[in-house]
């Protein structure tokens, strides 16, 4: 990764909680960014580059491994504390009708009741673009909340896997997303650290 992409650095990261409810996790403490994204997006590598740790969330090559919230806290070197949810990854076919029916229920309800969430990062893999799934979420969280919270929650697109492809692809791919959810949209790699300034920023700014 080079400097120029390095971004903040992270002084401490670790596991907090995991439940399949959002209503047993811990009481709401700091704030949180949630992310979400169809399963293979990358999510798991996506957070563990953003913290700068290898394993601390675990990643497998077999699709839809995350059955549960799980959250973790992120410590900069200037004190900044924030807690990274991840969510379920969803639209994995093999996964049983039960799991299935469950998942949507959890997602949804954490979304819709975690007063600290400041922000959901949304996942899209930049050779698959936007689709159904995730036209469904990101018109699932215009709607109102029914939990009053110190903030309103921002949404944003993360185009992940840009390495995979030219720059002339992931530019117009990063454009055509832009147009189409009118919301704030990066691009980013888990190989190379491009787009985790950014998206650091942008953390910061729904935390703040």
């Amino acid at each position: 990764m080079g400097a120029k992409e390095e971004g903040p650095r992270v002084v401490d990261a670790s596991f907090v909680a995991g439940a399949m409810d959002a209503k047993h996790l811990p009481a709401p403490a700091l704030a949180e960014i949630a992310f979400a994204g169809r399963s293979n997006v990358g999510k798991s590598s996506l957070l563990n580059t953003l913290v700068q740790r290898k394993n601390l969330v675990r990643t497998s090559r077999t699709p839809g491994c995350t059955r549960q919230i799980n959250v973790f806290e992120a410590k900069l070197i200037d004190d900044f504390l924030v807690h990274l949810v991840d969510l379920p990854g969803y639209g994995f076919a093999q996964r049983s009708k039960t799991e299935k029916k469950t998942w949507g229920p959890m997602i949804e309800g954490y979304l819709r009741t975690r007063i600290n969430l400041r922000a959901l990062v949304v996942l899209v893999d930049v050779r698959r673009g936007i689709e159904e799934e995730e036209l469904g979420l990101l018109d699932f969280m215009s709607r109102p909340r029914p939990v009053e919270a110190p903030k309103p929650v921002e949404t944003l697109v993360l185009v992940t896997k840009i390495d995979k492809v030219g720059a002339s692809v992931k530019k117009s791919m990063v454009e055509r997303i832009r147009k189409q959810t009118k919301l704030h949209v990066i691009g980013f790699s888990s190989e190379t650290g491009e787009g985790r300034p950014l998206l650091w920023e942008a953390i910061r700014n729904a935390v703040l």
